[in-house]
């Protein structure tokens, strides 16, 4: 009002409203729609009403009153942005969705390029994709620091093996929620994490930092039994394999040596009894186990399938949590979710590695299904500062994923079986017309899975196994 009659409120207050002309009005009223979306009919406005302090008095009650009983709606607004680091699973994607972020994707160049666009691409919540190198880390880091520096993202959540580091250099250098950079390390450094196991009375399985063929072969007598020789930073059972004999030395060094990331090898002693992994995360450094894992490998050590709940007793469960709980506060790992193997043998289950991640080969949708338990979303939720309580509820049925794999050829088509409504499949997934397979025994090579559920694991997995066995692959 001070405006349309250019003075000051003071001096306009008992000002007679005959210095305002039917413009200045409709100015007035128009502004008010404008800053509270409340429209104010001139003819509402009382005849008796003469000055300014009474014309104010007014709109303010009409604005109010209007303001009061108007039902809220929803107020449209910029999302917030946070970056993925790595390439995320769609339950990534639904989990910041769902929170009305938005995502910039900041992934391997390989992936970028040649593996088309990520699904969130594809709905929209993610609206932009950098390739990165994770050979590369302090680019990585770099480039994360300068994103959130010119305010293009506010958080950051690492959803990829080889991106996990980057992300925690840059999240601890910003103070911003994220994981920590020893705990990350230790996990990432399997020969790290052995040490610190060792240091913290955890030394459940002999090992030695093998740098030439002379090493492992000592290490191989000093054991008098097979040993696995594998990267110290690999991932996806990438370079792994079983030694029995110094004449198979040379020849695992090399595959060791072919796995994305290499950085020296690691030879432990072998462990026999079936692989399990146990799924959980830690808050505070409380470890939470959530779900125990059966674990189904060939004779490369490539997981070709995983079901739950596990067929071992309840006891098998809490001895590996006990053991995780521990591992994990040794490592230096407090707040995050987790993904740790076992190998349950004659003296109980011996911990294999463990990860600042959830476990791939989708045993996160595993895990949801028979627990209720949203692993993906608990790692969005780590990485945005929220609280994190989820329990872990038996949902009455079993899951299981069988993997599809191929021959070294480059796949020509796919056909699937019909899919029946209530024969248990809960999903496939084939891989794209082109896809290249090198025979390198590393879950890349996989060419997709099944996902099924079932009154219990054997039926479940005996269920994914027959629609598997019904997809036919051509090759070029």
């Amino acid at each position: 009002m001070a405006y349309a009659a250019r003075q000051t409120p003071d001096s306009i207050a008992d000002a007679s409203l005959d210095a305002f002309g039917i413009e200045h009005r409709m100015l007035i009223l128009g502004g008010i729609h404008r800053c509270f979306g409340v429209q104010v009919p001139p003819s509402e406005i009382r005849t008796d009403i003469r000055t300014v302090r009474q014309l104010s008095q007014f709109l303010g009650t009409f604005v109010h009153g209007v303001l009061r009983t108007r039902r809220l709606e929803p107020r449209s607004s910029a999302p917030r942005r946070l970056l993925l680091v790595g390439n995320a699973v769609p339950e990534h994607e639904q989990a910041f969705a769902r929170r009305g972020w938005r995502a910039t994707m900041l992934t391997h160049y390989d992936v970028a390029h040649d593996a088309g666009p990520p699904v969130g691409v594809i709905n929209g919540v993610i609206d932009q994709v950098e390739a990165a190198d994770w050979a590369k880390p302090f680019d990585v880091v770099g480039r994360i620091v300068d994103l959130y520096a010119a305010a293009h993202i506010e958080r950051v959540v690492p959803v990829d093996e080889f991106a996990l580091l980057p992300a925690a250099l840059a999240t601890t250098q910003l103070r911003i929620p994220g994981l920590s950079v020893r705990g990350v390390r230790n996990t990432r450094d399997k020969l790290h994490m052995r040490r610190a196991l060792e240091q913290a009375g955890l030394a459940q399985v002999r090992y030695a930092a093998c740098h030439d063929l002379a090493q492992a072969q000592a290490f191989l007598e000093r054991v008098g039994g097979p040993i696995i020789l594998k990267p110290v930073s690999g991932t996806g059972s990438d370079g792994v394999s079983l030694i029995r004999s110094g004449e198979e030395l040379v020849s695992a060094f090399q595959v060791a040596m072919g796995a994305d990331g290499f950085a020296g090898i690691l030879c432990e002693e072998y462990i026999e009894g079936p692989e399990v992994s146990l799924e959980g995360y830690s808050v505070d450094g409380r470890f939470v186990p959530v779900a125990l894992t059966d674990k189904l490998t060939d004779e490369r050590f490539l997981e070709i399938g995983h079901q739950q709940p596990s067929s071992h007793p309840q006891g098998v469960f809490e001895a590996a949590a006990d053991i995780a709980g521990r591992a994990l506060a040794a490592l230096g790992i407090e707040n995050g979710v987790t993904h740790t193997e076992f190998r349950i043998s004659t003296r109980g289950p011996v911990l294999i590695e463990t990860h600042t991640r959830m476990g791939g080969d989708r045993i996160h949708v595993l895990t949801q299904l028979t627990t209720g338990v949203d692993l993906a979303d608990l790692m969005v939720a780590f990485s945005l500062g929220e609280a994190v309580d989820a329990r872990p509820t038996p949902q009455g049925r079993a899951a299981a994923i069988r993997f599809l794999v191929g021959r070294p050829a480059r796949v020509r088509g796919v056909r699937l079986p019909a899919m029946e409504p209530g024969n248990g499949i809960h999903a496939v997934v084939v891989p794209p017309v082109g896809k290249a397979l090198s025979g390198r025994s590393s879950s890349r090579e996989r060419l997709g899975h099944v996902i099924a559920t079932g009154p219990t694991p054997e039926l479940a997995a005996k269920t994914a196994e027959s629609f598997l066995e019904q997809i036919h692959i051509d090759y070029f």
